[in-house]
């Protein structure tokens, strides 16, 4: 990848490359995979991943932002995966924490290695 992404905040990283993965959505008996591509950065984030239109597209997606749910069809009927309020406020001011210690101070640990060691 030779393009620069920019983050939430404001800043542009270089992606180290690009790796297509089967992601599964759902559980069992309504689930569904999909090939996926991801670009890979070399970052601390609150997020494992970001899935974009293309990804969302492939799985037939209907998102409502307003209730923190998505829809998506397969072999089995509808799926429906709802996110969770306090989770979303977690990952958001985790995410500013981070931006706000890459500007103003050392670097800060990647969240999840520091959930990983407890």
């Amino acid at each position: 990848m030779s393009s620069a992404l920019t983050g939430f905040t404001g800043e542009s990283i270089s992606p180290l490359g690009a790796i297509t993965l089967p992601l599964t959505l759902g559980e069992v008996p309504r689930t569904k995979t999909v090939m996926a591509t991801f670009l890979v950065v070399d970052l601390p984030t609150a997020y494992n991943a970001i899935l974009g239109c293309p990804t969302l597209n492939k799985f037939r997606v209907v998102i409502s932002t307003y209730h923190r749910t998505m829809k998506f069809p397969t072999y089995a009927g509808v799926r429906e995966v709802s996110g969770s309020p306090r989770e979303s406020r977690r990952c958001y001011l985790t995410a500013v924490s981070l931006h706000k210690g890459r500007r103003d101070g050392p670097p800060l640990e990647d969240p999840r290695e520091a959930k990983r060691s407890s």
